[in-house]
C-alpha cells in the first residue's frame, strides 16, 4: 500500500478516451451532475498527475463543486489522515483516487455520501476500454450472477497447478444497504470503478490444497518487504482454513514461510490463515504491468479479471494483510461451473447479454482480455 509508482511508457490511448473513461466513472458509477459536491482524494504515487487532472476537470464541467485533496500514503488504519476524513463526511461523493478507500472497508466511519474507489489511476488504464464501458454493465452482470452464486452451499476451487480447495459457503454479511444508492451486486459499502469481483466468501473451515506462487499486499498496512514472488511454486496443505503442511522446493517454502511469519508477527496476526476468497468477474479487466515491473500495481489492477482468484491470508479477519493470486482457475458453487479454466461461465448467458445491451454492445462490453501480465 503506497509503494505503487507511475509505470513510464508510451501512452497507447488518446486524450479524448481518457476523458471518456473520467465521465464514465463520474456520471455512470458516482452519479455527478450539476450541483454535486465532490472530494477527489488523490495518492502521490498511485494516481498520475495528468489524470488526476483530467477526472478534476470533467467534474467541473459536469457542473459539480468540486474540492481536490492530496494525501501521502496512510501506513495502516491506525494512522488516518484527520482532514481527508473530516472533509468526506461532508461531501455528496467521495472519488478515492487513494489507498485510503481499501481500509475503509473495515473501519466505521461519518458520512452518508456515495464513495468510490477508482482502480483506472493511469493514462492507459483510464483511456482503456476496461474504464470505457458503461459502468451499469458490470452492476447488471452482477445482479444477475450474485443469486445465482449465494444460491449455492459450498463451492470448489482447483488450477492447473495443483490448487484442489473446497468448503461450504460462508459469505461476510452484506453491508446493510442504502435504499438511496443502487446496490452494484458486488457485496462492498465503497463502489469501486470498474466493478470487478465476485462477493467475497468466508474461508475459515476450508480444506484442500492452495497453489502459491505470490504474495501481494491487500491494503491494509504498509510494510518495507510489500509481498514476495516465490522461486517456484508452493503447494500447501490447507485445514480448517490455516496452511498446515508444504510441498515444493525447499528454498520456496523456507521463503513463504519467512515471509507469512514476518508479516504475522508486525500485525501480531496468524501468518498461516486463509480467511476468505473472492474471484474476478470482469471481462475487460488487464494488466498494465507484470508482477516482475511491481507487485502492487499488478495486483491492484488484474484482481478483477475472471483469470485470477486471490485468497486472502494472514488473519482471521478479512481482507488480511496479504493476497494470494491463482491463475486459471475452475470454480464451482454446488455442481455448477462458473469459471472454467479461468473463463467467466455466465458471459454467453442470454439474459446476461439482454441487461447488457441496456447499456453498451455486448460483444464489446463482454470481450474476454486475457492478458494478466504473466
Amino acid at each position: 500500500m503506497g509503494k505503487i509508482e507511475p509505470i513510464n511508457q508510451n501512452y497507447q490511448f488518446t486524450e479524448a478516451q481518457v476523458r471518456e473513461g473520467a465521465v464514465n466513472m463520474l456520471v455512470n458509477g458516482a452519479n455527478v451532475t450539476k450541483g454535486t459536491e465532490v472530494l477527489i482524494l488523490n495518492e502521490p504515487g498511485l494516481v498520475e498527475p495528468e489524470v488526476a487532472d483530467i477526472i478534476e476537470q470533467e467534474a467541473r464541467k459536469l457542473g459539480a463543486t468540486v474540492y481536490v485533496m492530496w494525501a501521502g500514503s496512510v501506513k495502516g488504519p491506525e494512522q488516518l489522515p484527520g482532514p481527508a476524513m473530516a472533509a468526506m463526511q461532508h461531501c455528496e461523493v467521495t472519488i478515492f483516487n487513494h489507498m485510503l478507500a481499501g481500509l475503509l472497508r473495515l473501519i466505521p466511519f461519518d458520512g452518508s455520501g456515495l464513495k468510490l474507489l477508482n482502480f483506472c489511476t493511469t493514462w492507459d488504464t483510464l483511456g482503456s476500454e476496461f474504464a470505457r464501458v458503461h459502468y451499469k454493465v458490470m452492476m447488471e452482470m452482477m445482479q444477475y450472477f450474485g443469486p445465482l452464486l449465494a444460491a449455492e452451499s459450498s463451492y470448489r476451487i482447483t488450477c492447473p497447478l495443483g490448487t484442489d480447495y473446497y468448503g461450504d459457503i460462508e459469505t461476510k454479511p452484506a453491508p446493510k444497504a442504502d435504499n438511496k444508492k443502487e446496490d452494484t451486486g458486488d457485496g462492498f459499502a465503497l463502489r469501486t470503478f470498474p466493478i470487478s469481483v465476485s462477493p467475497p466468501v468466508m474461508s475459515m473451515t476450508a480444506n484442500g490444497k492452495l497453489a502459491i506462487r505470490w504474495l501481494t499486499p491487500a491494503g491494509i498496512h504498509e510494510f518495507d518487504e510489500p509481498g514476495i514472488t516465490l522461486p517456484s511454486p508452493v503447494l500447501a496443505t490447507i485445514k480448517d482454513g490455516r496452511m498446515v503442511d508444504f510441498e515444493g522446493a525447499d528454498d520456496a517454502i523456507a521463503e513463504l514461510k519467512r515471509f507469512v511469519e514476518d508479516i504475522g508477527k508486525q500485525t501480531n496476526k496468524d501468518g498461516y490463515i486463509i480467511n476468505s476468497w473472492h474471484a474476478g468477474t470482469n471481462p475487460r479487466c488487464f494488466a498494465h504491468v507484470t508482477p516482475a515491473d511491481s507487485l502492487d500495481a499488478w495486483m491492484y489492477m488484474i484482481h478483477g479479471n475472471p483469470r485470477i482468484v486471490h485468497f486472502h491470508t494472514i488473519g482471521e479477519p478479512p481482507p488480511g494483510e496479504m493476497s494470494i493470486p491463482v491463475v486459471d482457475p475452475t470454480i464451482t458453487y454446488g455442481d455448477k461451473v462458473f469459471w472454467k479454466d479461468g473463463q467467466l461461465a455466465i458471459l454467453d448467458h442470454p439474459e446476461v447479454r439482454e441487461r447488457v445491451a441496456k447499456y453498451h454492445d455486448p460483444d464489446d462490453a463482454l470481450f474476454v482480455d486475457t492478458n494478466i501480465g504473466v
